[in-house]
């Protein structure tokens, strides 16, 4: 009888950026795509040229997003985009920004509108020859 492994698609802890040092090297790098929510900078690519994979970190205030369920609906979809997108984008580290307040209609057409443009982000900067 054949077993399927149980292996799941994670979002693991070295793909992320954990410490302000890691943020404050990436906020002081280039914006590579801005749009109506959301704005992804990314590091200085010559800093640290023995990275192995590219890792994502997150900034969302309650300015922008008022409800913890809005914000934590909008990280969880960035969070998987990023995943599935991470084996064509460069490596490098990238911070999501979001710069815009996020009208309250449903969570249904946020979470649409939220995908719908991070995964444009993500495929723009996908295509970038810069690094």
């Amino acid at each position: 009888m054949l077993r399927v492994a149980n292996t799941r698609a994670r979002f693991p802890t070295e793909a992320r950026l954990h410490s302000p040092s890691e943020f404050q090297a990436v906020l002081k790098g280039k914006i590579l795509s801005r749009g109506i929510l959301f704005s992804v900078k990314a590091a200085d690519p010559f800093i640290k040229k023995n990275q192995s994979n590219s890792r994502l970190g997150l900034i969302f205030s309650k300015k922008f997003a008022h409800k913890a369920i809005v914000r934590n609906l909008i990280k969880r979809i960035i969070r998987e985009s990023f995943r599935k997108n991470r084996c064509l984008m460069p490596i490098n580290d990238y911070v999501v920004r979001l710069h815009s307040k996020v009208t309250l209609v449903s969570l249904i057409k946020i979470k649409k509108m939220a995908a719908i443009e991070i995964n444009n982000h993500f495929y723009k900067i996908s295509k970038c020859k810069m690094y």
